[in-house]
């Protein structure tokens, strides 16, 4: 008997693909260019699925019984039908246009310490955003006291990327949740097909709040900003 993962494979291939891409955009979260061309490569690979799993699927005897209403259930989804739109846009259109919002402040090593809000531009990475902020601290002694590092602190950045579309959700957490979606399909086709429902767990998923922030050298923000060595 064919294992029910062999009916599918391309599917749950691009699937997988998907699973990378997203750790991609993990990686380069503070590198605008390459955290776009990572969730542009989920993008595309997510619009794919659809018609991926209806080819595998067509010539099966369950197709229009059992599958078919399965894989047209990704059209009713608004944030799957979101992501199409996109993916087109990306396609006709070319760059996707994405939000960016950040802050600075502090932290001990158990989170924000303090923080205020500070504007990352959506072509700026992190580390240039945060050369912005030492030289504002370093000329401006309001904002080297309500948001610079102290003896028992270092400075951190935490940004976030958006979609106009949806202003109120993360981006990597959109991706995570369209990857679930999708596994939640596919799953349920394998499980007609005979076989065990999927992982949809995410369990090697990066702590959110370590991949939003950035932190840096006290040392060097020290030396840098109040021409101090601390260490010395």
């Amino acid at each position: 008997m064919n294992c029910p993962h062999s009916h599918i494979e391309a599917a749950l291939d691009r699937w997988s693909e998907c699973h990378w891409h997203i750790h991609q955009m993990e990686a380069n979260y503070h590198t605008p260019d390459l955290f776009r061309y990572s969730l542009n490569s989920f993008i595309r690979a997510v619009k794919e699925i659809p018609q991926i799993l209806k080819m595998e699927l067509q010539n099966n005897s369950q197709y229009r019984s059992d599958f078919k209403s399965t894989i047209d259930s990704f059209r009713s989804n608004e944030l799957m039908s979101l992501l199409h739109k996109k993916r087109d846009f990306i396609v006709h259109q070319g760059m996707l246009d994405i939000l960016s919002k950040g802050s600075v402040g502090t932290t001990e090593g158990r989170g924000i310490k303090i923080s205020i809000g500070f504007n990352v531009a959506p072509h700026e990475s992190t580390h240039e955003a945060y050369e912005r902020f030492k030289s504002l601290c370093k000329n401006g002694g309001v904002i080297r006291g309500l948001a610079g590092p102290d003896c028992d602190s270092w400075p951190m950045i935490r940004r976030e990327w958006r979609i106009q579309e949806i202003p109120e959700h993360e981006l990597l957490e959109l991706s995570v949740n369209a990857w679930r979606l999708i596994g939640e399909v596919i799953s349920e086709i394998v499980v007609k097909l005979g076989g065990e429902p999927l992982d949809l767990s995410f369990s090697c998923r990066h702590d959110p709040e370590k991949v939003k922030t950035m932190e840096f050298s006290q040392q060097e923000f020290f030396k840098s900003v109040d021409g101090i060595e601390i260490n010395a």
